[in-house]
């Protein structure tokens, strides 16, 4: 539990080799502001919790990195000029785009509010993707909210030199193992999606201005009527989850963003964390193909039984488990050919990630409850090249509470996706399309 691995361990790699970081923003606006000592209150629980956290190099080769306790957790920050209603948007926005975090250094999250000049109060928690997963905050929401935050991790001065040699000597030979079983997997992947992208030459069309090559990532947030989303999910012979697939694959079916002959590759985040799991990410991903455009002439009942499909398949032969499975054998391997496989792997059209129904501990802060809340993370540090050359061009996470569901959307291609207004237009044409609405941040 206490080793740098599965998706903390990709998000390290992608730090140290690539200098990409991922900032998660878990975003609350709120109609009066919570008192101070409250707020400061939630803070050092988050801070006395599992996020304040700090990687430790490990001192054997082929051994995983180690997490300890960090010793300097950030203090809440309420920034001193306030905002009008209508900038809480752009304000979350910058925040997020602006996120400054060092995990690997133990400062891995940030506690930002700000006061609107109408009364309302927004708030922002940022958090290095490396510390932590939408259920592992959840969780760390949950304890903060309860009063009852600590941390199973130890101090670095509590692991000892001789004792950290002996223990990453075991784990060494351990993960030498794991790097035999995981490279199987592995092969069966590269073979399974070699043929997956199409061509270069279809993801630039003459269509598309190149002059855009370096055009900023695009962001969006979207409160939806939760019970309309609902009822809408059943009407097509769907659920919620089907349906929030779908918006997405409209989305991307308007932007012309070209798809392969397999047809639009969907990944879909899951989680496998159980009651008690304290790791940083427990989760992975399984991948639908949707070979017939989406439309709500043709329902929701394809998506819904290729879904069910993956997660079958997923569960039972390992298969879609490849990010899973690459750390035990990058750490055999020398730093430029680690560079080439993890540009090689074939990133999917979009990725959905639902957080399903946020718990109160979630909603409420401070003795206040939230109007609006919202999750979303992005990728830091990548140029329009890479974000052409692999996917996902575009992502989303949804999240429901009370009588809303709010989807936040990430637009990533700069070609495709680096037009905001262009995003935010394909987004309510195609909430339209399946009879629903939404009030943009």
């Amino acid at each position: 539990m206490n080793r740098v691995a599965g998706a903390d361990e990709s998000y390290l790699l992608a730090q140290d080799l690539f200098g990409w970081s991922a900032p998660i923003q878990y975003a609350w606006v709120f109609g009066s502001e919570p008192e101070l000592a409250e707020l400061e209150r939630f803070g050092d629980q988050l801070a006395a919790g599992s996020l304040s956290r700090k990687v430790v190099r490990a001192v054997v080769p082929f051994a995983r990195h180690r997490w300890v306790r960090s010793p300097h957790p950030p203090a809440l920050r309420i920034e001193p000029d306030p905002i009008s209603d209508d900038e809480i948007g752009e304000w979350a926005d910058r925040t997020l785009r602006t996120a400054d975090l060092d995990p690997v250094g133990g400062r891995g999250w940030q506690l930002i509010g700000v006061r609107t000049t109408s009364g309302r109060f927004a708030l922002s928690l940022l958090i290095s993707h490396m510390v932590a997963d939408g259920q592992g905050l959840y969780n760390a929401l949950a304890a903060a909210h309860a009063g009852n935050s600590a941390s199973t991790l130890p101090t670095e001065t509590e692991v000892s030199a001789a004792r950290r040699l002996l223990s990453d000597a075991k784990d060494a030979l351990a993960q030498l193992g794991a790097a035999a079983s995981a490279a199987r997997v592995i092969g069966t992947e590269l073979w399974r999606t070699h043929n997956d992208r199409p061509p270069t030459a279809a993801r630039t069309p003459r269509t598309i201005d190149m002059a855009t090559g370096g055009a900023e990532t695009t962001l969006a947030i979207v409160d939806i009527d939760r019970a309309r989303w609902s009822e809408q999910a059943r009407r097509f012979d769907g659920t919620a989850n089907t349906l929030f697939t779908a918006v997405l694959g409209g989305v991307v079916q308007r932007s012309g963003y070209p798809v392969g002959s397999d047809g639009l590759r969907v990944c879909i985040a899951v989680s496998h964390r159980e009651a008690g799991d304290d790791r940083a990410n427990a989760s992975g991903g399984v991948w639908i193909r949707v070979p017939d455009p989406i439309a709500p002439e043709t329902g929701l009942r394809g998506i819904r039984a290729l879904s069910k499909a993956a997660f079958t398949r997923y569960a039972t032969t390992g298969q879609d488990k490849l990010t899973d499975n690459l750390q035990p054998v990058v750490r055999l391997l020398p730093d430029g050919v680690i560079r080439k496989m993890m540009r090689s792997i074939a990133g999917p059209d979009t990725t959905v990630s639902n957080l399903g129904a946020a718990p109160d501990s979630a909603i409420e802060i401070g003795g206040r409850r939230a109007e609006s809340f919202a999750i979303r993370a992005i990728m830091q540090g990548r140029s329009g090249a890479e974000r052409r050359r692999q996917g996902p061009a575009v992502a989303a996470w949804a999240v429901e509470y009370d009588n809303k569901l709010t989807i936040t959307f990430f637009g990533i291609h700069p070609d495709y996706f680096g037009d905001e207004a262009k995003l935010r237009g394909h987004i309510v044409a195609e909430l339209e399309a399946w009879g629903l609405a939404g009030t943009t941040w």
